[in-house]
């Protein structure tokens, strides 16, 4: 997981983008990245979509960001693996971003 510089323009949005994996061995960097964003800043923005592979401690991490008493989060340009994570998980709305498209289907055999 690459650690992302944070992108503050002058409208006061920090702008995050990190890239790779989102799982049990990198969120603890990124978790302390997200919370300083929002320590300073009244809202921050996460560029999804250079994520490649998340897992539930990824996707609490997601969670625990929107929670954030007080601060504005919002998710975009969601991967592929994060679509299907959520889709998975049902909790596409609990997040309460648009979603740009469907997760792929899961599979079933019908007998």
């Amino acid at each position: 997981m690459d650690i992302p510089a944070l992108d503050t323009p002058a409208d006061g949005l920090a702008r995050l983008a990190p890239e790779g994996e989102l799982g049990i061995y990198t969120v603890a960097a990124l978790r302390e990245t997200w919370l300083q964003a929002l320590s300073t800043h009244e809202a921050l923005e996460v560029d999804l979509g250079r994520i490649d592979e998340i897992d539930t401690a990824g996707l609490q991490l997601m969670l625990m960001a929107k929670r954030s008493a007080g601060r504005s989060v919002r998710f975009v340009n969601h991967s592929a693996a994060v679509l299907r994570l959520l889709d998975l998980a049902r909790l596409g709305s609990a997040l309460g971003d648009p979603l740009l498209e469907d997760a792929a289907p899961a599979t079933q055999e019908t007998r």
